[in-house]
């Protein structure tokens, strides 16, 4: 219609042992600027064990304040959020990074709504979940950054306000150490369905 257009694409990922990944994405941008990103994820070859369903965004550094409606305040994953009410919490992405002694994935919040981000002389980036909420964390690293060094004070300066956005999440397990996620909190790579929304705000 004149007042929207759609982009989509199809992106192929191959593994290893047979294993690969089709991601069909649609991008509907409306006539307000606001954006519906519409995604299909269809895993083929060998069931396995996921860390996580979804998207990562590399975004400007300054967009260093976050304000989400989902469960908080402190990190939560599927199998650990029965402590964590649903809420509306405002935090910095710096104070999101859990304080592990070594650096690992954290800071994950389920049942999320929405989340924004602002900072500087940037407009605010709203994200809503249009559909099944989503869960979502917005740390000052990425995954590979965090691998590396032994001990988080080694962490190099961040370069970016790294947003990730799932529809599934493995869980923690029953130990920081030891065994894996119970089988309801496991993510098999079954094919998946979900969408946000973005619009950029004015200050």
């Amino acid at each position: 219609t004149p007042s929207q257009a759609r982009v989509s694409a199809t992106i192929q990922y191959t593994g290893k042992n047979g294993f690969a990944v089709t991601h069909a994405v649609s991008y509907t941008v409306y006539g307000d600027g606001s954006v519906v990103v519409d995604n299909a994820v269809m895993p083929q070859g060998p069931d396995i064990v996921l860390a996580r369903v979804g998207v990562r965004m590399l975004l400007d550094k300054r967009l260093g304040n976050l304000d989400y409606l989902a469960r908080g305040p402190m990190e939560n994953y599927s199998d650990r959020k029965r402590g964590s009410d649903i809420g509306h919490y405002s935090s910095t992405v710096a104070q999101q990074m859990t304080g592990y002694s070594k650096p690992m994935d954290n800071g994950n919040h389920e049942d999320t709504s929405w989340l924004a981000l602002r900072g500087g002389t940037l407009p605010t980036l709203l994200v809503k979940a249009e559909g099944a909420p989503l869960q979502f964390s917005a740390l000052p690293y990425r995954d590979e950054q965090m691998e590396e060094p032994e001990y988080s004070v080694d962490l190099p300066p961040s370069d970016a306000t790294v947003l990730c956005l799932a529809s599934k999440t493995l869980g923690v397990g029953s130990a920081s150490c030891g065994p894996r996620p119970l089988p309801p909190y496991l993510v098999h790579s079954n094919a998946t369905a979900f969408s946000y929304g973005l619009r950029l705000l004015p200050q």
